[in-house]
């Protein structure tokens, strides 16, 4: 993948980011808002970024105004499908809204007060605010395909050694520098993307000239401190299908849920995930490398 589909990537989940918030807002506003129904919504909006990303590289950027190609992506994107779920809690695409019934899901996910549907109206008055996000972010993106990182200075390795929760300290962008200096010193070609806070592809490694070929990894950080779940695992598996890269990685400052270990075995050649131990392992031999 192209380092301007990284960034253009990102203006699209931004704009996605801004509309999940809005829909959750107004679910909080006409429901009551739990767990559950902050599952469904970030279930489905794993599903709808799926869809704007096949969409994106469905789309000819010839000669055209970007922010207009954009907005056409998303709203498309939106548009259709609609999405019923079933007994089993599984995700069905329909063309049409008929027949739906009056469940909650079909309700938060297709009711025209606030579901995907009314940010695929061109009438709406989330226009403006979504134009002017897209035009922000490809402003401040000119002149910048991907951004470079510090050098870490080999104390702030020995630090964390002594000190293991400094790592939990960092903030979510210096701890994929972090992640960024350590593959780095395991002699990797390492590009760190522009920040998303907790979104998207965080670092690309690239190991030239293997017996193999070159090799191509994706990693994304997750400075939590919960329990990393399934979906983020998911996510990643879709990412590395998508982008057709050697391998997938997850490392966080947390653990892994029983449910994300089991997902992550499944798919053990595609993905490798990284948990707050492991970590460590990692910043150890980093800091014995000179």
């Amino acid at each position: 993948m192209k380092k301007k589909d990284f960034i253009n990537i990102e203006i699209l989940e931004t704009v996605l980011d801004y509309i999940i918030e809005e829909i959750k807002n107004n679910v909080k506003n006409h429901f009551i808002y739990d767990e559950e129904t902050d599952y469904l919504i970030e279930l489905n909006r794993f599903e709808k970024s799926n869809i704007i990303l096949s969409k994106y590289y469905e789309t000819n950027f010839d000669n055209t105004n970007l922010v207009d190609v954009f907005i056409n992506i998303v709203y498309e994107s939106l548009r259709k499908p609609y999405y019923k779920i079933d007994d089993l809690d599984e995700f069905y695409i329909n063309e049409t809204i008929d027949n739906f019934g009056n469940s909650d899901e079909s309700l938060i996910f297709n009711n025209g007060i606030f579901s995907w549907y009314e940010f695929s109206n061109w009438e709406n008055n989330h226009k403006d605010q979504i134009k002017t996000i897209i035009q922000n972010l490809l402003f401040s993106n000119i002149n910048s395909q991907s951004h470079h990182f510090k050098d870490i200075d080999l104390n702030v390795y020995k630090a964390i050694i002594t000190n293991h929760e400094l790592a939990k300290s960092l903030n979510w962008r210096n701890f994929e520098k972090l992640i960024a200096k350590i593959l780095e010193k395991f002699e990797y070609e390492v590009e760190l993307q522009k920040g998303t806070k907790d979104g998207g592809v965080d670092v690309i490694a690239i190991k030239k000239n293997t017996p193999f070929g070159d090799e191509r990894y994706l990693i994304q950080a997750k400075r939590w401190n919960n329990k990393v779940g399934v979906e983020p695992v998911r996510s990643l598996i879709w990412a590395q299908n998508e982008y057709k890269v050697t391998k997938s990685c997850l490392v966080t400052t947390s653990t892994f849920t029983k449910g994300a270990w089991d997902l992550a075995h499944k798919n053990k050649w595609q993905i490798e995930l990284k948990d707050y131990e492991k970590l460590i392992e990692w910043i150890e031999i980093a800091s014995r490398k000179h």
